[in-house]
């Protein structure tokens, strides 16, 4: 593990203008660590043929002024793919979040919609066109249950164990991304939020 107690680098995010800490420490994992996580972790139950997982990363972000300092909270980050350029990859932030569906290259992507079980799905890819291979593929931010559940108890409080996440995927079809995607589930159900923490406001 690589841990960095005393220096806290930040990083802005382009929309939106907000910011958000990187991770104090991060350590490389199984899929089995990730179910001793309290947070729900989501994993795919289809991949395309030759696709196999690269790597798992479990990372504790940084708490705030007016949060618990004994609190961890964590975060992880899945990527698979195959022996080429293909991958598809699935992140997680707790909050200081902005707008994923952003390219370098705009004149050349555009974006859609897809239907999941994680509910409407936007996403932005190029080169354009329904059909190909995409270069690369960005899905927007989502909530999982625990967010939700959370964010309706109070929506003034710092999540605890909801979280945001964040998928993308590189030499993949728009068709096989929405398959990968309405296959995902999570390893661990979605918890009461009941866990306290002190002082949680913004």
């Amino acid at each position: 593990m690589n841990c960095n107690l005393t220096k806290r680098t930040t990083h802005w995010l382009i929309a939106g203008f907000l910011f958000a800490s990187l991770p104090l420490c991060s350590q490389a994992g199984t899929l089995d660590d990730l179910k001793k996580l309290e947070i729900i972790c989501f994993v795919p139950s289809y991949l395309p043929e030759g696709f196999h997982l690269k790597n798992v990363e479990i990372t504790y972000d940084e708490v705030g002024p007016d949060e618990n300092k004994e609190l961890r909270s964590p975060l992880y980050s899945l990527e698979y793919g195959d022996s080429g350029k293909r991958t598809f990859s699935i992140e997680s932030a707790r909050e200081g979040i902005g707008d994923r569906n952003i390219m370098e290259d705009e004149e050349n992507a555009e974006e859609t919609e897809i239907k999941t079980p994680l509910g409407p799905m936007y996403l932005i890819y190029r080169p354009k066109g329904k059909d190909g291979l995409k270069d690369e593929i960005k899905a927007n931010w989502i909530e999982d249950a625990n967010m939700k559940a959370e964010k309706t108890k109070d929506p003034e409080n710092h999540p605890v164990l909801g979280r945001f996440h964040g998928i993308s995927a590189t030499g993949i079809t728009l068709e096989e991304f929405t398959k990968i995607v309405q296959s995902l589930h999570p390893f661990r159900e979605a918890s009461n939020s009941n866990r306290t923490d002190g002082s949680n406001k913004h």
